[in-house]
C-alpha cells in the first residue's frame, strides 16, 4: 500500500533547489569536530549534535534520513536567539538520547541578565519506526518570572545518501515552498525518480508564529515551573506505506524498550568480571538489535551508520558470522534475505551473473532514477563464498536441516557462479573486472580505488584475484564438500574436495613471495603478484588453507611493529612506499579484519597473538562513545599516554566493527560447535588479560541453551559447565599442547 500524501498539488508552489552555504560549528574560535549522538532503527537514523541539533553544511553525515534520503537537513534549537549550552548527553541503546542544557551566559531580559545556570533544558529524542520524537522541557530556577523565546529552525534537501557523501548531480528533482499551518511545516519535494517524499513536522502546542521555517514560542516561565514542547518529525514516501503510527513518546519508548527485551531474551547473556566490557557488549548487542532491517518475513543486518543502511552482501555475511554467537538467528534470517536477492542474469549495468550474491541494494532517489546502478548491485567478488561459508558454519551452530535444503538450491547456483563466472581467464583463480561505468572499481572488501597497488603505487589493472578472495573459494568448496555429503550429494562432495585442494596448491605456487617471506595481496591482469605486505593474507589464516608452518610464519609477521600498531593490526605495513596511516584501506586500522584474523589465528592454536590482539582492541574502545569500535581509525603507531586517532567520516556503528568483540570471545575460548552431531567442542580456552572471569548463559547450540563459566588461574583458562537446557548436548573441554 502506498502511504497518503499530505499536501495537495493544489497548495504546492515551486520554488529553487537549495545551495546551502557550507556552515561549520565554532568553539573557541577553532573549527570543532562534533562528537555525534546516532538514534537507528533499521534503514531509519537520525545523526546529530550532543546538542540534539542537525547543522549539515559544516559536517555532512548528520540529518534524519530514511531510506537513503535526508528528510532532515536542518534542526536547530535556540533560545533567545543563542545556542544552548551542552552539561550532559547520553543515549540509551540507539533508539533514545536524552540531553541536558542550560542557557548560559548573555541572555537579558528588562535589564535583568539571567544568571548562568539557572535555566535546566531538557531535550529527550526517540527513534521509533519511521518517526522522530523530538520533546524539549524548560524549568526556571531564578526567583523571578521569566520570558524566553524559544526557537526551532529546520531544513528538509532531500538529498540522497550518495549526494551527501559527494557525488555531484547534473539534475535535481522539484522542490516546493514548505506549507505551513497552524501546527506543522510540510516539506514537499518530487525527484527525477517520479517518486515525492515529504517530511512533516508536527508541534504541540502549537507554535505562536512560523517565519520561513522557523517556528517560534514565547514563553512566560514562572519561578520553578516547567514548559514542555513537542515534535514530531515523519519522513512520507510516496511508493511506501509508513511502518509506524504516531502515538505518544512514553508509549513508543515502552514499545522500543519490549522489543529490545525481547529480542536480548533470544540472544546469548555475556557477564564478566570487567564491568567496562560488560558496557562494551551491551553497546554491541544494542546496535545489533538496531542495524536490522526487515525484508519480507526476515531481517538482515545493515552494514553501518550513515554511509551503508542498507544490506550489504560480504558486510552482512560477515557480521552474522561474527554474531553466532550472540545470536544465530540472524545468521539465518540473513542468509534467507540474500538468497532472495540472488542474482538472476547477465546484467552489465548491475555487474549482475546468475548466482552471484549481491553486494548492496539500495533505494533512494538517484539509484531509482537510474543515475546509480546500486538497485541491487552485484559488485562484489568475495560475497558469494563468504555467503557459503555462513551457510555452512550457521548449520554447525543450529543444525537447522530445514534451512540448509532450502538454501541448497542457492548453495548450488552460488557454485556454480564460482566456476562458471568467478574465473575470468581460465587460470584457476577467481577474479573481479567492472563492466558498469558506474560499479565499483575494486570488489574485494578493500573497495576504494587505490586499495590495490603495487609497491611502486601503480594501480593493479583488472581483472584482479584477490589473496584471500581464493582462501574462501577453498574454504567453501571444502565446507560445501561436508555439507552435500550430510545432505546426500556424494558425487558433488568429492568434486568439491578434490577442487579445494586443488586451488591450494595452485594458490601457494602463485602468491608465495619468498624474498618477503609473506603472501602476495594480488595478482593484477598480467598475473603480476603486488608485492605489498598487507592484511589480506591474514584472512587465509580464517579459511585453513595454509600448512601450519605457512601459518606460523604469517602469524609471526603479523606481530611487528611494521603491522602491529599497538592498537590494532594495519591494513598495510608501515614500510611500504605507499602506506598512509590515515588513508581508508592504505594504513588504517579495521576492527572486522582485526577479528577475522585473530579467529584465523585461534583456529590456529596461536591463542597468545590472538589474544594480543584482543587487549589492544578493547584499550582502543576505551576512548570511543559508548566504547564502541568504529569502521575504523588510523594506523597511527601507539605511544605511552596515545590515543588512537579517529579517522574523520568512519561509520559508527558499523555492524562488522560492533561485531568483532564476539568474534573475538568465540575464537579466545575456543568454542566450535556441531550441533548436528549434539556437540559442543572447547578447545584450549584462553581468557584475556583484562578478565579473570566470564560467564556465557543461554548461548544456543542446536536444540540446546548452553551456560559456561570461564576462570583464569594464573596461565590456565578453566571451563566449567553451568547447565544445559533443552536437548542433550556433549561438552567436550580440550586442551591441546
Amino acid at each position: 500500500m502506498s502511504a497518503k500524501l499530505i499536501v495537495p498539488a493544489s497548495e504546492l508552489v515551486e520554488i529553487p533547489a537549495p545551495h546551502p552555504e557550507p556552515r561549520l560549528i565554532y568553539q573557541d574560535g577553532e573549527p570543532h569536530k562534533v562528537n555525534h549522538l546516532t538514534l537507528i532503527d533499521g534503514k531509519t537514523f537520525l545523526s546529530t549534535t550532543e546538542a540534539g541539533d542537525i547543522m549539515a553544511p559544516g559536517s555532512p553525515d548528520v540529518g534524519f534520513f530514511h531510506d537513503d534520503t535526508r528528510f532532515l537537513s536542518r534542526l536547530e534549537l535556540r533560545v533567545d536567539g543563542y545556542h544552548t549550552v551542552v552539561l550532559s548527553s547520553s543515549t540509551e541503546q540507539t533508539f533514545s538520547s536524552q540531553i541536558e542544557m542550560t542557557t548560559g551566559k548573555g541572555i537579558t531580559r528588562d535589564t535583568f541578565e539571567i544568571p548562568a545556570n539557572t535555566i535546566h533544558i531538557r531535550r529527550e529524542q526517540l527513534l521509533a519506526g519511521d518517526i522522530l520524537y523530538d520533546n524539549i522541557s524548560l524549568e526556571n530556577f531564578n526567583f523571578k518570572e521569566l520570558e524566553v523565546v524559544v526557537e526551532l529552525a529546520y531544513e528538509a534537501d532531500f538529498m540522497d545518501v550518495f549526494q551527501v557523501r559527494g557525488v555531484a548531480r547534473q539534475q535535481l528533482g522539484h522542490y516546493y515552498k514548505p506549507v505551513l499551518r497552524d501546527d506543522s511545516i510540510v516539506f514537499h519535494y518530487r525527484g527525477l525518480d517520479r517518486i515525492v517524499r515529504e517530511t512533516l513536522i508536527h508541534f504541540s502546542p502549537q507554535p505562536v508564529d512560523i517565519e520561513g521555517t522557523t517556528a517560534r514560542w514565547k514563553l512566560c516561565l514562572p519561578p520553578f515551573k516547567r514548559f514542555q514542547l513537542h515534535t514530531t518529525i515523519s519522513p512520507q514516501v510516496e511508493y511506501r506505506r509508513p511502518r509506524t503510527t504516531r502515538s505518544d513518546f512514553a508509549q513508543q519508548l515502552r514499545n522500543r524498550r519490549d522489543a529490545f527485551a525481547e529480542w536480548a531474551s533470544h540472544s546469548t547473556s555475556i557477564s564478566a568480571t570487567n564491568s567496562i566490557f560488560n558496557q562494551m557488549v551491551a553497546t554491541c548487542k544494542g546496535d545489533f538489535h538496531a542495524l536490522q532491517i526487515p525484508d519480507r518475513n526476515e531481517r538482515v543486518i545493515a552494514a553501518g551508520i550513515p554511509w551503508f543502511a542498507t544490506m550489504f552482501g560480504r558486510d552482512s555475511i560477515i557480521a552474522a558470522y561474527q554474531s553466532l554467537l550472540l545470536n544465530p538467528q540472524l545468521a539465518c534470517e540473513t542468509l534467507r534475505v540474500l538468497a532472495l536477492h540472488q542474482g538472476k542474469e547477465m546484467n552489465d549495468w548491475r555487474d549482475e551473473e546468475p548466482g552471484k550474491i549481491l553486494h548492496e541494494y539500495r533505494e533512494g532517489e538517484m539509484t531509482r532514477a537510474g543515475e546509480m546502478p546500486f538497485g541491487p548491485y552485484y559488485g562484489s567478488v568475495d560475497a558469494t563464498p563468504l555467503w557459503l561459508i555462513l551457510l555452512s558454519e550457521t548449520f554447525n551452530w543450529t543444525a537447522d536441516e530445514q534451512l540448509v535444503r532450502d538454501m541448497l538450491p542457492h548453495a548450488y547456483r552460488a557454485l556454480e557462479w564460482i566456476d562458471a563466472h568467478g574465473d575470468l581467464d581460465g587460470d584457476g583463480f577467481i577474479e573481479y573486472a567492472r563492466r558498469s561505468p558506474k560499479g565499483l572499481a575494486n570488489q574485494g572488501w578493500k573497495d576504494s580505488w587505490d586499495a590495490i597497488l603495487h609497491r611502486d603505487g601503480e594501480i593493479a589493472k583488472a581483472p584482479i584475484a584477490l589473496c584471500e578472495v581464493q582462501g574462501y573459494v577453498y574454504e567453501a568448496k571444502y565446507r560445501m564438500a561436508s555439507l552435500m555429503r550430510v545432505f546426500g550429494d556424494m558425487r558433488m562432495a568429492d568434486k568439491l574436495k578434490k577442487d579445494s585442494a586443488e586451488m591450494a596448491r595452485r594458490f601457494e605456487k602463485a602468491f608465495w613471495m619468498p624474498k618477503l617471506g609473506f603472501y602476495a595481496m594480488a595478482l593484477d591482469a598480467e598475473k603480476r603478484q603486488t608485492q605489498v605486505i598487507s592484511s589480506n593474507p591474514g584472512h587465509l589464516l580464517f579459511t585453513r588453507m595454509l600448512t601450519l608452518d605457512r601459518a606460523k610464519t604469517i602469524t609471526q609477521r603479523f606481530m611487528r611493529e611494521d603491522m602491529f600498531t599497538g592498537w590494532g593490526w594495519r591494513t598495510m605495513s608501515r614500510d611500504e612506499r605507499v602506506f598512509n596511516p590515515l588513508s581508508y584501506h592504505r594504513g588504517s586500522v579495521w576492527p572486522h579484519d582485526n577479528s577475522i584474523i585473530a579467529h584465523g589465528i585461534a583456529l590456529y592454536e596461536f591463542r597468545e597473538p590472538a589474544n594480543q590482539l584482543f587487549n589492544a582492541l578493547y584499550q582502543a574502545a576505551l576512548n570511543f562513545r559508548d566504547y564502541r569500535l568504529p569502521e575504523l581509525f588510523c594506523g597511527l603507531q601507539r605511544r605511552e599516554h596515545d590515543g588512537p586517532v579517529q579517522y574523520p567520516v568512519s561509520c559508527s556503528p558499523q555492524a562488522w566493527a560492533s561485531g568483532a568483540f564476539f568474534l573475538l570471545l568465540m575464537s579466545v575460548l575456543g568454542i566450535r560447535p556441531s550441533a548436528q552431531r549434539r556437540e559442543l567442542n572447547i578447545v584450549n580456552p584462553s581468557l584475556p588479560g583484562f578478565m579473570d572471569h566470564l560467564s556465557i548463559r543461554n548461548m544456543r547450540v542446536g536444540g540446546s541453551r548452553v551456560g559456561l563459566d570461564f576462570t583464569r588461574h594464573g596461565e590456565r583458562t578453566f571451563c566449567n559447565v553451568v547447565d544445559i537446557d533443552g536437548d542433550k548436548l556433549l561438552v567436550n573441554v580440550a586442551f591441546k599442547k
